[in-house]
């Protein structure tokens, strides 16, 4: 060792490169470039939090063709509505206390 000059390096241990450094763009160009084969696949909802799985099969949702909606009420039902209120001398809120409703 006494030999050694100012301008050599000994190099004891190479550090590993870590995952991130792996999986860079750049990292893949190199090593397709040096001709090693490289396979890149994409994690299906890697990011997303899968802890509850949905117990119906979603394909039998997918074939499904039920319209899931609430027919509409004419306006002259909300009309009769707010002529009874009135008639009372009832507010929206002392209604919504009498029928049960929750308040808004």
């Amino acid at each position: 060792m006494a030999e050694m000059g100012w301008d050599e390096v000994t190099v004891l241990r190479k550090r590993q490169p870590k995952a991130s450094q792996l999986k860079s763009q750049s990292a893949i160009n190199a090593a397709q470039r040096s001709g090693v084969g490289v396979e890149t696949t994409k994690k299906f909802s890697a990011s997303q939090n899968k802890q509850h799985q949905v117990d119906k099969n979603t394909a039998v949702l997918d074939r499904e063709t039920e319209e899931l909606h609430h027919d509409k009420i004419d306006k002259s039902v909300a009309q009769l509505i707010q002529q009874g209120r009135q008639a009372k001398a009832m507010t929206q809120k002392d209604l919504a206390t009498v029928s049960s409703f929750q308040i808004s």
